[in-house]
């Protein structure tokens, strides 16, 4: 039996993708599995893949068409990217077709209408409303989804509220929540819990605030920076991470003797960092609905490298901070995080994580809801042989 994922992202660099692939890979020995992909020349493979998988990567030139409006060269992107997966999809005559995302949802289709595959959807954020999306493209999306909704055997999102969303604006479907875990390696468990405070010379007296992921806009960096500014604050905060933010705020460090930034490291080496400091941040702001709605992968690494976390205050990612009791939430404003930032400065000790707790979060559990998927749609397709 043949399974094919699809997406429009480099599959060598999208770790939520190949930590799908290597688990169906590991579980699923006698089916062949492989994945379709485009070619991103700005990043570098980190992650082991296993060699029962098969990737094939395309070149996008559409995508490079910069002198274009947004919506046309999307739109010729999308072109582009069907003519040269389809072809390549249609010779495995794959028995499930697992798209990655709604860019490839209606080539998912093509292929399962020629083929008669099951067809999974993977929404990896509320794909109609998410940051930097335009209005016409977000209606765009919703369109698509909606015409082929019929069309999607089984849905997989990454949070229980976006589950939810998409059971009420566009129907009900059979629905797994599968988190962005982290795939924590024994390895892992070895690590400097001084590293931090060594690399940038920090006291000891002083707590260490982390943030990792994107510096960009929309991820409450502006309002981090104004907090770590004040001169009440003794603590000390490091990004690790790329993004348009990083100039500025290394230039903050040059200013302040309390914001360092820390160069982006590969997905391996996150968790270890993170074990060096004393607080992670986690904020995200309120720019749509796909980030109301987040539980971003970088809350589970703070979790399991057993820090607590000053998050944002949004439904699902209040609802794990407090079930599991990974530290506290906060307003986004400046001086909401200042207090909150004092808080954690005024207590003697920090709240401790109880990594035996969190086993749910945990991408081992995420691979049993992602088996048991699957483990049902090749039982549906063994049923309707007979």
């Amino acid at each position: 039996m043949n399974i094919i994922h699809l997406t429009h992202t480099d599959i060598n660099t999208d770790s939520r993708i190949l930590k799908e692939l290597n688990c169906i890979a590991n579980e699923f020995k006698t089916h062949n599995i492989s994945g379709i992909g485009v070619f991103d020349k700005e990043k570098s493979n980190n992650t082991k893949i296993s060699d029962r998988i098969k990737i094939h990567t395309i070149i996008l030139r559409t995508r490079e068409w910069r002198f274009l409006p947004n919506v046309i060269r999307h739109t010729l992107s999308l072109i582009e990217l069907t003519s040269k997966m389809l072809f390549k999809a249609l010779r495995q005559k794959p028995k499930v077709i697992h798209c990655h995302d709604t860019l490839v949802l209606p080539l998912g289709v093509i292929v399962k209408l020629f083929t008669g595959s099951k067809l999974v959807y993977d929404a990896h954020e509320l794909e109609s409303d998410r940051n930097a999306l335009s209005k016409t493209l977000g209606k765009m999306t919703l369109f698509v989804e909606k015409r082929l909704w019929r069309f999607v055997d089984k849905l997989i999102v990454v949070s229980p509220s976006i589950a939810k969303w998409y059971e009420e604006n566009i129907g009900l479907k059979k629905t797994e929540v599968i988190l962005n875990s982290p795939d924590i390696l024994d390895s892992q468990e070895n690590y400097d819990k001084n590293y931090l405070r060594e690399k940038f010379l920090l006291p000891k007296t002083s707590k260490i605030f982390l943030y990792i992921g994107i510096l960009g806009v929309g991820r409450g960096i502006d309002l981090i920076t104004e907090a770590f500014t004040n001169k009440d604050i003794s603590s000390h905060v490091v990004f690790l991470g790329h993004g348009p933010l990083k100039d500025k705020l290394v230039e903050l460090s040059y200013q302040y003797e309390n914001i360092h930034v820390h160069n982006s490291v590969p997905h391996k080496e996150v968790v270890p960092i993170a074990k060096s400091a004393d607080v992670g941040l986690c904020f995200i702001q309120n720019v749509s609905l796909s980030d109301y709605y987040c539980l971003p992968n970088k809350l589970f690494e703070y979790a399991f490298s057993k820090i607590p976390v000053l998050a944002s205050d949004f439904p699902d990612i209040s609802m794990v901070v407090e079930k599991y009791n990974l530290g506290k939430c906060s307003d986004l404003d400046s001086e909401s995080i200042y207090n909150a930032i004092l808080e954690f400065e005024e207590m003697e000790e920090l709240p401790k994580i109880n990594k035996n707790n969190l086993y749910d979060l945990s991408w081992s559990a995420q691979e049993e809801k992602l088996i048991s998927l699957y483990k049902n749609l090749i039982e549906n397709i063994s049923k309707e042989k007979k």
